[in-house]
Order: structure tokens, then C-alpha cells, then sequence
């Protein structure tokens, strides 16, 4: 890499043809401006295609022609902007968005828009698709929506989110069509917090993790797979806090990041016809520490 691992890092974005990363990250000793690299993984090259004060981890459009993501300037203003996967035509598309909402939580792309969600206090607001080509914005729900991130299942055909009812402390992992249409619960929680939730690739699976505390304040967490239509909800891994969880490309294994050590995590793999769960290991490589944001290639 063109540069050492300083700061906090999040995971390499992959695009969906498995030809590009894009990731975020700083090379400058004081931690900003922020580049939005690009990685060429055959041909081991790097590239810088913006640079901003600060940059939040990026996303992919499902065509893999743009990455959008999300600025700060660091005294409280924020922006969104999106960048071909050839450094061309870096553009701002928040400025249709309405000043009294913001700042913006960007989470991720819907077809050829950009969802984006007021970051304001509160437990509801609303969301908002915007149209990447021309920044023009439009409400993507008539009604006010709990803030939590609505992720977009691979064939855009359904929106999971976790329903939380503060009063009851009640989550409900649930999916819905686009225009809010047909709420499904997948699961239900009383306490604790449902996150991540991700879909598998065939947009047939939900795997997502729910962790809690003891009475003594020792954590715990499981993770879970469910289908869409909610008749299957199989248990995948149980361990004490969950991190990230990824699907492999084909959906046929779930790889979990455990960080629990007190120097880094493990990262197991789960097999998804057997439940088989394997610790990730290398040659030369600890189990633990040198174990750290991971991503799949496709």
C-alpha cells in the first residue's frame, strides 16, 4: 500500500464485478484531508480520485459506474458527492436535499438514487432518494420513518430495517417494497440492539446479529439467518460482540468478525448448508490481531 495503516480503517468497498476497491483513508501524518483511493487489485495499483477534510466509507451504484460518498469539513458542514470509477466527473449531489434536515446519513444506493436520512436527534424523519445523475431529491416514504439504516436488497426489489419501538424497547427486523408497501417481520427482539443487517446476494437471505448484555455486564451476541418471506430463521454463530458480517459472492458462507480480543478479533467462517463455523487462519498470521475489517472480492 502507498501508505501505513495510522488510523482507524474501514473495509475495502468492492465493486460487484470484483475489478475495483474503493477506500477512504488518509495518508497525510495528521490524520485530513481524507483520499478516496481506488485499488486495482491485479495490478496492485492505487489511485486517488478525491481528496476532502474528511471522507465517510464510500459506496458502490449496482451498475459499477459510480461511488458515492459522503464529506465532512470538520467545523460541522457536510456534503455527498459521487465520482466515476475513473476519477471523472466528481460531482456534489446534495443540494437539493432540505437545509433543515441536516446533517445526512448516506446508506447506500437504490437502483440509479442515493439514500439518504436525516442525522438530526430524534427517532423519526424522513428519507429521501436522490437521483445521481441530477442531485434532484424526492421523499422516498409519505410518512415519517424510524432512523436506522434501510438497505436495499440486491434486486432492489425490498428495504430491510430494524422497526424499534423505544417505549417496549421491541425490534423488529423487517423488509418492505420501496415505497413502504407490505412490511414483513423477520424477526423480534425485546432490549438489546439488532446491527449489522446485510443480504445475501441472491436477495433470498437476511444475516444480521443481536447482541445484549448480562446482568453483570458481560456482553453476548447471536447472529442469525433469515429468509425474506420469514418461515426460516436459522441461528449461524454465538459469541460475545459481533463487528462486521459479510457474505461470500456465491452466498454459500457468512464470515463473522468476533472482537472480543483485547488485541484485535477473530474472523470465523460459517457455512451456511452445515453451520460449520472454521476460524480464518494464514500461515505466519496470528488468529487475532492481524485480523481486521474484512472484505470479500468477488
Amino acid at each position: 500500500m502507498p501508505f501505513a495503516f495510522n488510523f482507524t480503517i474501514s473495509p475495502l468497498n468492492w465493486s460487484s464485478d470484483g475489478k475495483q476497491a474503493a477506500f477512504a483513508y488518509s495518508n497525510n501524518p495528521n490524520g485530513t484531508p481524507t483520499r478516496m483511493w481506488l485499488f486495482d487489485p491485479d495490478g496492485n495499483v492505487w489511485t486517488s480520485v478525491a481528496e476532502f477534510p474528511y471522507i465517510d466509507p464510500p459506496f458502490w451504484s449496482r451498475d459499477n459506474k459510480w461511488i458515492a460518498f459522503r464529506v465532512q469539513d470538520g467545523a460541522g458542514g457536510e456534503d455527498v458527492y459521487i465520482v466515476q470509477r475513473d476519477g471523472r466527473e466528481l460531482k456534489s449531489i446534495s443540494p437539493g436535499l432540505p437545509p433543515e434536515g441536516k446533517p445526512y446519513i448516506l446508506d447506500g444506493w437504490y437502483t440509479e438514487n442515493i439514500i439518504m436520512r436525516s442525522g438530526l436527534p430524534g427517532t423519526e424523519g424522513e428519507v429521501y432518494l436522490v437521483r445521481a445523475v441530477n442531485g434532484q431529491a424526492r421523499l422516498m416514504f409519505e410518512t415519517l420513518q424510524t432512523k436506522v439504516p434501510f438497505v436495499s436488497s440486491p434486486d432492489a426489489s425490498l428495504l430491510a430495517y430494524d422497526d424499534y419501538n423505544a417505549d417496549g424497547q421491541l425490534h423488529e427486523l423487517k423488509i418492505m417494497e420501496p415505497d413502504g408497501a407490505n412490511a414483513v417481520t423477520l424477526a423480534n427482539f425485546t432490549g438489546g440492539s439488532l446491527y449489522p443487517y446485510i443480504w445475501s446476494p441472491d436477495s433470498r437471505f437476511v444475516a444480521f446479529n443481536y447482541s445484549t448484555s448480562s446482568a453483570n455486564g458481560e456482553p453476548s451476541a447471536e447472529v442469525f439467518v433469515v429468509s425474506r418471506d420469514g418461515k426460516i430463521l436459522t441461528s449461524a454463530y454465538k459469541g460475545a460482540t459481533v463487528g462486521r458480517l459479510v457474505f461470500s459472492p456465491n452466498g454459500k458462507y457468512l464470515l463473522v468478525e468476533e472482537t472480543t480480543s483485547a488485541s484485535g478479533g477473530h474472523l470465523f467462517v460459517v457455512d451456511l448448508a452445515t453451520m460449520e463455523q472454521k476460524i480464518l487462519q494464514a500461515p505466519g498470521l496470528s488468529t487475532d490481531y492481524d485480523w481486521y475489517a474484512p472484505s470479500w472480492r468477488p
